[in-house]
C-alpha cells in the first residue's frame, strides 16, 4: 500500500516591496507561456504568446488547450500587474490586435466548430486534437501538434508589405485519412462574406467583407479542393485527406489597401516575393543559441562549528535579460550541475557544485514557462512542471539551451484564479510522477481539477485525479516503501498548517475540493501532524535523508519552510497502522523562504531552494542553499514515541542528567481545532471542549535512560489530541545550550 504525507500551510505568499515592473521589464524570451486576457471578456487559460517581430511589436497568443490562433497584434507585447508581485492578475495583450478567434476548437475533424468538452477548460480529446509541443530554432518558434490522425507543425510569422503588416501562418499537414477544418479568424460584422475565391488555386488571395470590415487572406501552396468557408463568424479552410504532406502558408491583413489594389495578375509574383512556403519538417532540426552569455558568482562557504554547515551559492540577479529570478524547482544533472525553475518562467543551468569551487558559472536553459514550480530528471530527462503542462525540455545540439519543448502531458485543467498554484514533482519506485494543483482564493471552486493530487503514468499518456481536498499544496516528497507526502496551508476548512499522510482516494479537509466523492465526506485524513501558524504559515518539501554521511539524521524527514525560511525535523512514530508525530525546528535561518529541497544523489548533501514573494521572513527575491552534515554532535530529538503515560524523546547526543530528571526543564500544553468555514481556527481546551485556550499538562516525573539520551516524560494519561506543545530547557552533557519546543500531534497511543 502506498501511503503520501501532505503539509499544509497558511497563504502561499502579502505584496513584497518588488513589483510588476520587474516582469514587464523581463525579457521572457521568443514566447511566454500564461493565462492570458485579451479584449472583453477574452481569456485564453494555456496561452503561448509568441514574438514575431520586435521593430512592430507583433506577436500571436495561441491556445494550446484548443489549438487556435486566440488573437494576433502589434505595438506593446504583454502588460503585467503589481499585485501579489505579478502572480495574481494575469497579463493582458497590451498591443493591438488585429485579429481573433472565438474559444472553441482551432481544428476538427467533423468539419464543425463545435467544442466537445464538458466546460471550457481542459485539452480537446487527443483523437480530434493534441498539442505535441514547440521547436525553438533560433528566435523562431515552430508549434507541433495532432489533428485526427495527421501531424502538423506551424509557425508564425509577420510581413510588412506596402507598408502594412501582415500575420503569416506557415503549416505542415502530414498524410493522413482526416479531412481537416482550419478556423482562421473571427469575422465581425453582419452579412459576412467571401469574394474572389478561387477554389483550388495553388497561389492567389480571398477578400472577407462584413458589413464593419474587410480583410485579406493570401496563400500559397493550399493542396487540390481546399475551400473556404464561413461557419459560426469565423473564415475557416477546409483541408481534405491526403496521401502526402503539404506545405502552405497563409497571409491575412486587417484592412489592406495595397494588396487589395494589386493587379491580380501581378498578384503571384508579389505574394512570393513577400513570403515564401517552409519547409517545417527540415526547418524544425535548426538550432540556434540565443543565450550565449554565462553568468557567474561566489560560492560562500558556510563556517563548520556546528553540525550542520550551510554554503550560499548566490544567484545572479543583475543578468542581461532583467530575469526576475525566484526559484520553486530544483534537481540534479550531475554532481556539479543543477537545474533550477523560477516562477518568471526561467529554467537556470547552474554549474560548479562539485570540488572546492568558489565560483558558480549560470547559464540560461529555457524560458518561457508557465510558473515553473516542479523540476524532475528521470534517466538524464528533464521534466518540469508548469501550471499548464508537464514539460520535457531537450537540448539537440548540446548548447546549453532547451530547443524543444515537449508536452509530456497537459491532461489537467487551468482557470485563472492566481491561487491554484500548480506545484511539485516527484516520481514514484514505478516511475509514475506525482503533482498537486492548489484550490482558488476566495475558495470558489471552478474546475475539478482544483485542490487534486494528480497521478500521471510513466509515459506521461494518463493523467489520473489521485487524492482531494487539497488547499496550498506547497510542498511533497515520496520516500521509502513509496510514502508520498505532501505540505498544505491554513485556510477555509484547513485549521492550521499541517503534514499530511496521503493514501489513493483520500480526502484532506477542504471541502469545496472533495471532488473525488459523490457527497462531501464528513471526515477528513488525519494529518502526521498539525503545525501552529505561528511555528510556520507555510511549510515546503519535505525531503528524506537517505546516506550514512548523515549520521543521526539518515532515514529522516526534513521539512522546509518558506513562510519562516528555516528547516525542520520531523519526528514520527507508527502506532498500530497510524502514523503521528511532529516537528522541531534545526538551528538554521535562510535569506529567503524555501519552497523546494533535494538531496544530491550525486554527493549526498541538501540542497535548498527558494523565493520571497508574500508572508515570509525572506528578504531575498531568490536562494540557493547547501546543507552539509560535518559530523559534529547535532544537539536536537530525532525521535518521539508516546505510551498511554508518558512522552519519550531520543536526543541525538546525550544531555545533563540533572536537568533531563528535573520536571521544571519541561513545559507541555496541548489544545484542540476545529473543522470550519473559516480561515484557520482558534485553540479550544481539550478538557472543556466549549472554551477557546490551551491546557497545561502536568508533568508528574521525568526519567533518562542509562545512555543518557533518551528522557521518559511521564505525564500520568497521554489523550489523543490535535496539537501539542513541548518545551525544554536543558543542556548536553558537554555543556551546551539545549532549548526548543516541539510541535506533535497524537491520534493513537499503543
Amino acid at each position: 500500500m502506498k501511503h503520501i504525507f501532505v503539509t499544509l500551510s497558511l497563504g502561499f505568499m502579502l505584496a513584497h516591496p518588488l513589483n510588476a515592473a520587474n516582469m514587464n521589464e523581463m525579457d521572457h524570451g521568443p514566447f511566454v507561456s500564461w493565462t492570458i486576457r485579451g479584449e472583453g471578456d477574452s481569456v485564453t487559460y494555456k496561452g503561448l504568446a509568441i514574438k514575431l517581430n520586435a521593430e512592430a511589436g507583433a506577436a500571436v497568443l495561441f491556445d494550446t488547450d484548443l489549438l487556435r490562433y486566440s488573437a494576433a497584434w502589434t505595438g506593446d507585447f504583454l502588460q503585467w500587474y503589481p499585485e501579489r508581485d505579478g502572480l495574481e492578475r494575469n497579463p493582458t495583450i497590451a498591443g493591438t490586435i488585429s485579429f481573433s478567434n472565438g474559444a472553441g476548437p482551432g481544428w476538427s475533424t467533423d468539419g464543425t466548430l463545435r467544442d466537445p468538452r464538458d466546460m471550457p477548460y481542459g485539452p480537446l480529446p487527443k483523437p480530434q486534437a493534441h498539442y505535441s509541443g514547440l521547436y525553438r530554432t533560433g528566435s523562431e518558434t515552430i508549434l507541433s501538434y495532432t489533428v485526427g490522425d495527421r501531424t502538423v507543425l506551424d509557425s508564425p510569422d509577420f510581413a510588412t508589405i506596402d507598408a502594412e503588416g501582415y500575420f503569416i501562418r506557415h503549416i505542415h499537414l502530414g498524410p493522413g485519412h482526416s479531412n481537416t477544418l482550419l478556423r482562421l479568424a473571427k469575422v465581425s460584422g453582419k452579412d459576412a462574406r467571401i469574394s474572389s475565391s478561387k477554389p483550388g488555386q495553388d497561389v492567389g488571395t480571398i477578400k472577407v467583407r462584413s458589413e464593419s470590415s474587410n480583410r485579406l487572406v493570401g496563400f500559397i501552396g493550399l493542396p487540390e479542393n481546399a475551400n473556404w468557408k464561413l461557419i459560426d463568424q469565423h473564415l475557416c479552410l477546409s483541408l481534405p485527406a491526403s496521401q502526402d504532406a503539404v506545405n502552405f502558408s497563409l497571409l491575412q491583413g486587417n484592412e489592406p489597401t495595397g494588396l487589395l489594389n494589386t493587379h491580380q495578375g501581378q498578384l503571384k509574383n508579389h505574394l512570393e516575393k513577400v513570403f515564401t512556403v517552409k519547409d517545417l519538417s527540415a526547418k524544425q532540426h535548426e538550432n540556434g543559441t540565443l543565450w550565449k552569455e554565462r553568468l557567474s558568482s561566489p560560492l560562500r562557504r558556510g563556517n563548520d562549528r556546528g553540525a550542520l554547515a550551510v554554503d550560499t551559492l548566490t544567484v545572479p540577479r543583475s543578468n542581461p535579460w532583467k530575469s526576475w529570478i525566484r526559484f520553486g524547482g530544483l534537481d540534479f544533472l550531475s554532481a556539479d550541475q543543477a537545474l533550477l525553475g523560477s516562477i518568471s518562467g526561467d529554467v537556470w543551468l547552474v554549474s560548479g557544485l562539485d570540488g572546492d569551487s568558489k565560483t558558480l558559472s549560470w547559464k540560461r536553459f529555457a524560458t518561457g514557462l508557465y510558473q515553473p514550480l516542479g523540476i524532475k530528471i528521470v534517466d538524464k530527462q528533464i521534466y518540469v512542471l508548469g501550471r499548464d503542462q508537464i514539460t520535457r525540455l531537450h537540448d539537440r545540439n548540446q548548447d546549453g539551451e532547451a530547443d524543444f519543448y515537449e508536452n509530456f502531458n497537459n491532461d489537467s485543467m487551468v482557470a485563472e484564479n492566481f491561487h491554484s498554484f500548480t506545484l511539485n514533482l516527484e516520481t514514484d519506485s514505478e516511475g509514475n510522477f506525482y503533482y498537486a494543483q492548489g484550490a482558488p482564493w476566495p475558495p470558489r471552486v471552478t474546475t475539478p481539477h482544483q485542490g487534486i493530487l494528480f497521478r500521471v503514468s510513466p509515459d506521461g499518456a494518463h493523467l489520473e485525479s489521485y487524492a482531494d481536498g487539497l488547499r496550498g499544496p506547497n510542498g511533497m516528497a515520496i520516500g521509502p516503501n513509496d510514502m508520498i507526502t505532501y505540505s498544505d496551508n491554513e485556510g477555509h476548512w484547513l485549521p492550521t498548517c499541517s503534514l499530511q499522510l496521503i493514501r489513493k482516494g483520500g480526502f484532506h479537509g477542504m471541502k469545496p475540493t472533495a471532488h473525488l466523492h459523490k457527497t462531501v465526506p464528513e471526515e477528513f485524513e488525519q494529518p502526521i501532524c498539525w503545525i501552529p501558524h505561528a511555528i510556520d504559515n507555510s511549510p515546503g518539501d519535505q525531503i528524506w535523508i537517505n546516506s550514512e554521511k548523515w549520521g543521526p539524521l539518515n532515514g529522516k524527514m526534513l521539512l522546509t519552510s518558506y513562510g519562516k525560511s528555516s528547516l525542520s525535523l520531523v519526528l514520527t512514530e507508527n502506532v498500530n497502522g497510524t502514523i503521528q508525530g511532529g516537528t522541531v525546528k534545526l538551528p538554521l535561518r535562510f535569506r529567503s523562504g524555501l519552497i523546494r529541497g533535494r538531496q544530491n544523489r550525486f554527493d549526498d548533501h541538501l540542497y535548498l531552494c527558494g523565493l520571497s514573494v508574500w508572508q515570509t521572513t525572506g528578504v531575498i527575491p531568490a536562494g540557493f542553499y547547501r546543507v552539509r552534515y560535518t559530523g559534529k554532535p547535532l544537539n536536537t530529538p530525532i525521535d518521539l514515541q508516546t505510551s498511554d503515560s508518558s512522552i519519550r524523546l531520543t536526543f541525538s547526543d546525550p544531555i545533563n542528567r540533572a536537568l533531563a530528571t528535573d520536571p521544571d526543564s519541561y513545559n507541555i500544553e496541548q489544545w484542540n481545532y476545529r473543522w470550519i468555514d473559516r480561515y484557520g481556527s482558534p485553540h479550544y481546551s481539550v478538557s472543556d471542549p466549549e472554551k477557546e485556550g490551551q491546557d497545561q499538562v502536568e508533568i508528574h516525573s521525568v526519567s533518562l535512560s542509562e545512555d543518557g539520551k533518551t528522557v521518559s516524560i511521564n505525564v500520568g494519561s497521554v489523550i489523543p489530541v490535535m496539537q501539542m506543545k513541548i518545551a525544554y530547557n536543558l543542556e548536553t552533557a558537554d555543556g551546551a545550550r539545549l532549548r526548543n519546543e516541539i510541535y506533535n500531534t497524537i491520534h493513537r497511543t499503543p
